[in-house]
């Protein structure tokens, strides 16, 4: 880091200057947060947020290379969608809010979802094993049942006559 860029006042705080200014727009301006920003050139990021509430010029500097970048994300991510409609789709979902929630993810050997296919093969044999496992408790409650409905059908009433 180039000692140069931060200067320190009598009090050892970090005095703002027009080149750190610069070098914080430029950060942000090419994705950094106001933390990465701050780790770059020396300054704790609740410094950078208060000099851009007593700065409003810097702080509109700040947020517009923000916005800047983001807009030349969204353009990437429109100029995939040229070639794939999943880029169309990331936009509608994170956009517009058009995400629509899955009740359930079924997994299988063939379709991986973009996951590798041991953990596929893991989640699918976990699916197969908890289906399995209903089903057997499913059979011994349907054996108790059973058992206890023909212990039910043997029991002969108790007449008087059985008490001689």
């Amino acid at each position: 880091m180039d000692e140069s860029i931060v200067e320190k006042g009598k009090n050892g705080r970090e005095i703002f200057t027009p080149e750190l200014a610069n070098e914080i727009v430029a950060a942000c301006g090419s994705g950094f947060t106001l933390e990465k920003a701050g780790a770059l050139v020396g300054v704790n990021p609740s410094t950078i947020r208060t000099w851009a509430q007593r700065k409003p010029e810097f702080g509109r500097r700040v947020e517009t290379a923000r916005k800047k970048h983001e807009l030349s994300l969204l353009r990437d991510v429109q100029l995939a969608g040229e070639k794939s409609w999943q880029a169309k789709a990331w936009i509608l979902e994170r956009g517009y809010n058009w995400a629509q929630p899955s009740a359930r993810l079924a997994v299988t050997q063939e379709h991986t979802h973009g996951i590798s296919s041991n953990l596929a093969s893991l989640l699918a044999g976990i699916a197969v094993k908890k289906k399995t496992q209903s089903e057997k408790i499913a059979q011994t409650a349907n054996d108790a049942l059973n058992i206890e409905s023909k212990q039910l059908t043997n029991i002969t009433p108790n007449h008087m006559s059985h008490n001689r």
